[in-house]
């Protein structure tokens, strides 16, 4: 059974990075991806080899999944701040490979063997506690949507939720088992580990396989090639756009049409400001000009050359810099990035850093 698993693993984590080199996205988002899946084939090729060096040997790969919430966690970051601190990437992933070296050990030393049961629980118990943390931290802590990438959001939190609940499934299983003086069944724990990783493979499949028609369809490759290379300091926002492009490319409005849409627009935003509202969202902005959500997207995707989320933060960045010039120091970053919009200050200093070239704090140095 499990040997079955893994060689669909491996298959189709190999098919889906097969697809993943025709792309060559420039995304880092796509890049942790592909690490992850690349890191996957290669668990199930070390996980097939392991069961066939002998029983003790039989879930040396098991510690590998202390690595699946650290992917996670760094994919996370990548869409809310491509910059984050890489410095620190190494301590997520330590504790797998001293937990594989532990394992080896015991395995090896006859001394030491007759304690890889409870070691065993305690690994599975660890794995189920880290897959609950960064699901966690996922689901509930920093809960700042990147709708520049709805996809990518979409698959983290799905992955998210299926790693929550594999790990509920491993602490009920084993507490049970434990608690009732049973002899815990390694092998169906494994298997329980390996299914849920096949399936964010399987996630990881649909992910690429959208992204890999909406790359090509239309014959548009060098295209968007040429205009990432043109556009390089928001590649995530570029790449949506350029797709968006293609998708109402054959069904665009005339531009009479979007001359009076976009008129509309300028009013709500220049006199109204309804960017300083921090729930004013793409479906209630289409609400406010009596528009469709559908049409409302072709005007900024293909006639205005932004998507929702890059017109709203320059606008709102504008704000902020008059604030910035004109406060004194009385408004804290945090007041300004409320009173400019943003949810959080973590948002307005990503959004002020990626639009200014500057920090807010480097921007007021230079202003004075």
């Amino acid at each position: 059974m499990i040997e079955l698993i893994l060689i669909g693993a491996f298959v189709l984590a190999l098919a889906t990075l097969y697809m993943a080199r025709q792309i060559k996205s420039v995304l880092l988002f796509d890049r942790i991806c592909n690490a992850f899946l690349l890191f996957a084939s290669m668990q199930s090729v070390f996980a097939l080899l392991s069961l066939l060096v002998g029983k003790d040997f039989k879930f040396m790969a098991i510690p590998f999944f202390l690595c699946y919430g650290p992917f996670m966690y760094f994919a996370v970051k990548s869409l809310i701040n491509d910059d984050f601190v890489k410095r620190k990437l190494y301590l997520h992933y330590a504790p797998s490979f001293v937990a594989m070296i532990v394992y080896l050990v015991m395995a090896e030393v006859p001394l030491l063997r007759g304690y890889l049961y409870m070691y065993n629980i305690v690994l599975f118990l660890s794995i189920a506690f880290s897959l609950t943390y960064y699901s966690g931290w996922i689901l509930f802590y920093e809960n700042e949507k990147h709708e520049d990438n709805p996809l990518a959001n979409k698959l983290i939190k799905i992955s998210a939720f299926v790693l929550t609940c594999m790990s509920v499934t491993l602490m009920v299983f084993i507490s049970n088992q434990f608690m009732m003086g049973q002899t815990v069944d390694f092998e169906v724990v494994a298997s329980i580990l390996y299914c849920s990783s096949l399936f964010l493979i399987l996630l990881g499949f649909r992910y690429k396989v959208h992204v890999f028609v909406s790359y090509f369809k239309g014959n548009n490759e060098e295209n968007y090639k040429k205009e990432i290379k043109e556009n390089p300091e928001d590649p995530t926002s570029d790449m949506i756009v350029i797709m968006n492009r293609q998708k109402y490319s054959k069904s665009a409005l005339n531009e009479s049409v979007f001359e009076d849409y976009e008129e509309k627009l300028l009013y709500l935003f220049e006199e109204e400001k309804v960017y300083l509202d921090n729930e004013i969202s793409l479906e209630a902005l289409a609400e406010r000009m009596k528009l469709s959500k559908h049409h409302l997207t072709q005007l900024f995707n293909v006639y205005i050359g932004e998507n929702f989320n890059q017109f709203i933060n320059k606008y709102r960045i504008d704000y902020s810099c008059s604030l910035l010039q004109t406060s004194d120091g009385q408004l804290t970053m945090e007041e300004i990035a409320f009173e400019s919009g943003f949810n959080s200050k973590v948002s307005f200093n990503r959004h002020f850093k990626n639009i200014m070239g500057c920090t807010p704090t480097d921007y007021i140095k230079k202003a004075g």
